[in-house]
């Protein structure tokens, strides 16, 4: 981590406050900011100076400067931090995870070319609860696999994860290595997902969840509650992904349905778009 002062050669050219666009001071602040972290002179973990010297030495006031940190620090850009070693801090850029289809963590990963870990916390195989057993559709008395696992990107833990599958789809399962892919091998058994149900809410960290992903109890997480299901439509997992939600973001690609053949279209159909939450 660097802790910057406005001497520092990333800040040394400073935004033009007093020339002749319309743009408010902040608002140029803010960009200059934004241009700084985009082309990396700023890197994530860096610490930026404080805010009265960076509004001493951009000539401007704190509250004005205050509106430019606030304005990218909803852009999810930086990090304010209280207490003894607060400060505004330059923050990690999010991951997106793409929900258009299934690749799977690994997958999503080599995507955009980060490293996937998973740390396997337990791995047993048991009586499905309750909840399980409906969403995959078991008998009563039916067993499964629960894995739980923490993923991690370029060794930074990112979600928890906690996989059920059905143990008579996938016999010996827990004996091959499960540090890797699960679809994958789900894919050798002959039961690779094809489609899924999924849901995604908010929720917040219990302890043990903290932990794992190194924030602090009741930090927001995104809950992704997902069953998945082969071409055939036989139920192959259920499973809960808790994505710390300062590091992630989802991608769903939605469209339009189209309507029946003897339906007639109110207007133009909108065009297909993506959807960022």
């Amino acid at each position: 981590m660097r802790a910057l002062t406005m001497d520092d050669p990333a800040l040394a050219v400073p935004p033009d406050i007093v020339g002749s666009t319309d743009l408010p001071a902040h608002l140029r602040i803010g960009q200059w900011l934004e241009r700084l972290i985009a082309s990396k002179t700023l890197r994530p973990g860096d610490k930026l100076p404080a805010e009265v010297e960076i509004a001493t030495a951009l000539g401007v006031s704190r509250m004005t400067l205050r509106q430019a940190l606030g304005s990218i620090e909803a852009k999810g850009l930086i990090e304010r931090r209280r207490g003894r070693f607060g400060g505004n801090f330059v923050a990690a850029p999010r991951i997106e995870f793409d929900h258009a289809s299934l690749p799977g963590f690994t997958e999503q990963m080599r995507r955009i070319h980060l490293e996937a870990g998973a740390h396997v916390l337990s791995a047993t195989t048991r009586v499905a609860a309750a909840e399980v057993r409906k969403n995959l559709g078991l008998p009563r008395g039916a067993r499964v696999h629960e894995i739980l696992r923490a993923r991690s990107a370029n060794g930074e833990p990112i979600l928890l994860e906690e996989a059920h599958l059905p143990a008579a789809v996938f016999p010996g399962l827990l004996a091959a290595d499960l540090s890797g892919s699960l679809y994958a091998l789900m894919r050798e058994h002959g039961a690779a997902p094809f489609s899924a149900d999924e849901r995604i809410e908010a929720t917040e960290a219990n302890e043990q969840q903290a932990e794992v992903l190194g924030v602090k109890p009741g930090s927001a997480l995104l809950l992704i509650t997902r069953t998945s299901f082969t071409e055939s439509g036989l139920a192959v997992e259920f499973s809960r992904d808790y994505h710390r939600s300062d590091r992630a973001r989802i991608r769903i690609k939605s469209k339009v349905e189209v309507a029946p053949p003897d339906e007639k279209p109110a207007g133009r159909r909108p065009k297909a778009e993506s959807l960022d939450l």
